[in-house]
C-alpha cells in the first residue's frame, strides 16, 4: 500500500464449473473416478493442514469451528465427490470467523472463458477518467503505462472502478498508490502464526510500533518476511514523484475484496477520495494453496491483517462514504462528486 500501500496480496477467486462425464468405461471417466476419492482421508489431511498452518490457531476453538466440523464429517458430506464436496465445503465455511478458507477441486473441467484485460483505462469526458481494475494481478508494467497516460491527458477528474475486484497481489496496487499521493501512509500490520502461538490477542499500538518494516515488497518478499517475522508493518515513503492532483472516487461493490480494501480504507481515512458503492467484502487475509490430494487444494489464510491504528477488516468490510447500488455508482460520482 500506500503512499497508498496497497496491501495484501495474494487473493484468488475461482468460479467452479460442473464436471459431466460418461456413463460408460471410457477415458471420460478418469477425471471422475478421481474425483470420487476417500472424502474422510481428505478432510483427515485439511483439518491436520489447517491447524499447522493457519495464522491464528485460536480461531479453532470456537464454538462455530467446531460446529463446521461437524457438519463437514457429516455423512451427507462424505458421501460426496470431490467437486460436490469442495462446493458444499465453501459454503459452509462462510459462517467461520475468518475468510480466505476455500477448496478447489483440481480436476474438474472448465468452460474457457475470455478473460478481460486486468486494467482499463476509458475517457468519459475530456476532463474525466475512469480506470478500471479488475484485479490486482502482478502487472506493474501494465499500471504504469495507464498510469502515464493520466498524467499526458491531465485529467481533473479520476473515476477508480474496484467493483468484483477480488484482490490479487501488491505489485501495481503499490505503483497505483504512489499516484494517488506522496506523502507516507500506513499500509498496515500483517501478523504471522508466530505471534498468535505467544499471544491471544491483537497487538496493540504500542506493539506495532516496535514492529519491522516490510522492505522488499515483492510476493516473494512478503513471503519471506511473513517466514521471519512474528508481525511486520506495510509502510511507504513519501517521495516527490508526480501524482494525481485532482478529484478522485473509487467505486466499490460487496466483492471488492482483499488487496483493494486497505487502499479503499486508505483513501478514505486521508481524504483523498470519495467512496462510493457497497460496503466492501470484508475479506482481508493472506493466504496460499495446500495440496490435499491429487483432485482438492485448499486455500487458508497465513497472515492476519489489521491496520496501523489496530482496526480489522476481515468480515467487516469498509462502508463507502455515500451507500448507492453498484450499478448506480458510477452516475453518482459523475453527478455529484465531480
Amino acid at each position: 500500500m500506500q503512499t497508498l500501500k496497497l496491501a495484501l496480496f495474494f487473493m484468488t477467486f475461482i468460479s467452479l464449473n460442473a464436471c459431466h462425464t460418461s456413463s460408460s468405461i471410457s477415458k471420460d471417466e478418469k477425471p471422475k473416478a478421481a474425483l470420487e476419492e476417500d472424502i474422510p482421508e481428505a478432510i483427515d489431511k485439511i483439518v491436520k493442514t489447517t491447524e499447522k498452518n493457519i495464522c491464528n490457531p485460536n480461531w479453532l476453538g470456537s464454538p462455530v469451528w467446531q460446529t463446521f466440523l461437524s457438519e463437514v464429517q457429516s455423512p451427507e458430506m462424505t458421501a460426496l465427490n470431490a467437486e460436490k464436496f469442495a462446493y458444499a465445503f465453501n459454503r459452509k465455511a462462510k459462517a467461520l470467523p475468518f475468510t480466505h478458507f476455500y477448496l478447489i477441486p483440481t480436476q474438474v473441467n472448465r468452460a474457457k472463458k475470455v478473460k478481460k484485460a486486468p486494467f482499463e483505462l476509458k475517457e468519459i469526458n475530456p476532463t474525466t477518467a475512469q480506470l478500471t481494475i479488475r484485479s490486482f494481478a502482478a502487472d506493474a508494467a501494465g499500471m504504469s503505462k495507464l498510469i502515464a497516460k493520466i498524467q499526458a491527458a491531465t485529467y481533473q477528474n479520476l473515476v477508480i472502478d474496484l467493483r468484483g475486484n477480488h484482490g490479487g497481489t501488491l505489485d501495481a496496487a503499490v505503483i497505483l498508490g504512489q499516484f494517488l499521493t506522496h506523502e507516507s501512509i500506513d499500509a498496515g500490520v500483517y501478523i504471522s502464526r508466530k505471534w498468535y502461538e505467544k499471544n491471544a490477542d491483537y497487538p496493540t499500538q504500542l506493539d506495532i510500533k516496535k514492529f519491522p518494516f516490510l522492505t522488499d515488497m515483492s510476493y516473494h518478499g512478503f513471503g519471506k518476511t511473513l517466514a521471519k517475522e512474528e508481525a511486520f508493518r506495510m509502510v511507504l515513503p513519501a517521495h516527490q514523484r508526480p501524482t494525481f492532483q485532482g478529484k478522485i472516487v473509487v467505486l466499490t461493490d460487496r466483492m471488492t475484496a482483499s488487496t483493494c480494501e486497505p487502499v479503499v480504507d486508505l483513501l478514505q481515512k486521508i481524504k483523498r477520495a470519495t467512496i462510493v458503492g457497497e460496503k466492501t467484502a470484508g475479506a482481508m487475509l493472506s493466504g496460499r494453496f495446500f495440496k490435499i490430494s491429487p483432485s482438492l487444494k485448499l486455500f487458508l489464510p497465513v497472515a492476519d491483517y489489521i491496520t496501523g491504528d489496530g482496526k480489522k477488516i476481515d468480515k467487516i468490510g469498509v462502508t463507502p462514504d455515500v451507500i448507492v447500488a453498484p450499478e448506480e455508482a458510477l452516475a453518482y460520482a459523475l453527478e455529484h462528486v465531480f
